[in-house]
């Protein structure tokens, strides 16, 4: 016998896997205002202006800073969406320079 074989109706579903997931940094960045913690950077919220309030993720200036996050297990990555924060008020965008998929 022979099949034939169609597919009518086709969609990836995606979501947001890292949101509020355990997030971490090679360092954490303060200020007399707040504290730019790692849970900022995945807690869905496209603030960037660090200098106004502590709304994302800051390292301190380090050589090679680095963020993670633990997606809790293994699965599938299609795509990764980056957003860089403006660097006081100069209104450049900081460089992301790599970026590192890593089974721990």
């Amino acid at each position: 016998m022979i099949y034939d074989v169609c597919i009518v109706n086709s969609a990836v579903i995606t979501y947001n896997a890292a949101l509020n997931r355990p997030a971490y940094m090679s360092s954490v960045f303060s200020r007399d205002y707040g504290t730019f913690s790692p849970h900022y950077a995945n807690d869905g919220s496209h603030h960037t202006t660090w200098n106004t309030s502590p709304h994302c993720a800051a390292t301190n200036f380090e050589a090679n800073p680095w963020w993670a996050v633990d997606l809790g297990h293994q699965m599938a990555i299609y795509s990764v969406h980056l957003t860089s924060s403006f660097y006081n008020d100069s209104r450049k965008k900081t460089n992301i320079t790599g970026l590192d998929l890593c089974d721990l």
